[in-house]
């Protein structure tokens, strides 16, 4: 066409000349420099926590989408996706949704797990989890493969100590690429 770019590739073309040849320059920062730019949190439970206190934790932290099940020392063991969470709450009140959707023995099973559930530890999945160290892509697959909104933070004990959601990866990406260096 002329010698002109389509405007997708120029405007990728701008985002190389202005990151230093690398459009997504964010892939390689760390989730401890994330934090940093973008602010920490912590949404955490023991298992042996009520469901209700898990609610209410949840409905205090607006846009924390993800707990953490910890043991007494603050050890994870296992996530609440919000998802799960609100199955649970909404089972008695719609449970012809939760029917609907059964169409094998693995909907039959989760159906009942969630029916049963008093504690957090009922509720929980298996951690997924991301350290100070993995990079936010890594966290950002994470939360791509687990159909996750966000992912609790662990040092090298296994203890919690943040929070990262697609929220502030928007945030971390909006600031990269505001100040030249996406």
């Amino acid at each position: 066409m002329g010698g002109t770019e389509a405007p997708k590739e120029s405007a990728m073309a701008e985002l190389r000349d202005a990151g230093g040849g690398d459009p997504a320059i964010t892939k390689r920062t760390l989730v401890r420099e994330a934090l940093e730019a973008v602010g920490a949190r912590r949404c955490a439970v023991r298992e042996d926590e009520p469901v209700a206190a898990v609610a209410e934790l949840l409905g205090e932290q607006p846009g924390v989408h993800t707990v953490a099940v910890v043991d007494r020392e603050g050890r994870l063991l296992g996530i609440i996706p919000m998802r799960v969470l609100l199955d649970d709450l909404f089972l008695k009140l719609a449970p012809e949704e939760f029917l609907v959707g059964m169409r094998d023995m693995t909907g039959v099973e989760e159906f009942g797990r969630v029916s049963r559930a008093q504690r957090a530890g009922d509720l929980m999945e298996k951690p997924v989890y991301v350290r100070m160290d993995d990079t936010v892509r890594d966290a950002f697959a994470r939360m791509h493969e687990q159909r996750l909104e966000g992912l609790p933070i662990v040092d090298d004990s296994m203890v919690v100590v943040g929070y990262l959601d697609r929220f502030q990866l928007l945030r971390l990406w909006l600031k990269r690429h505001r100040s030249g260096e996406a």
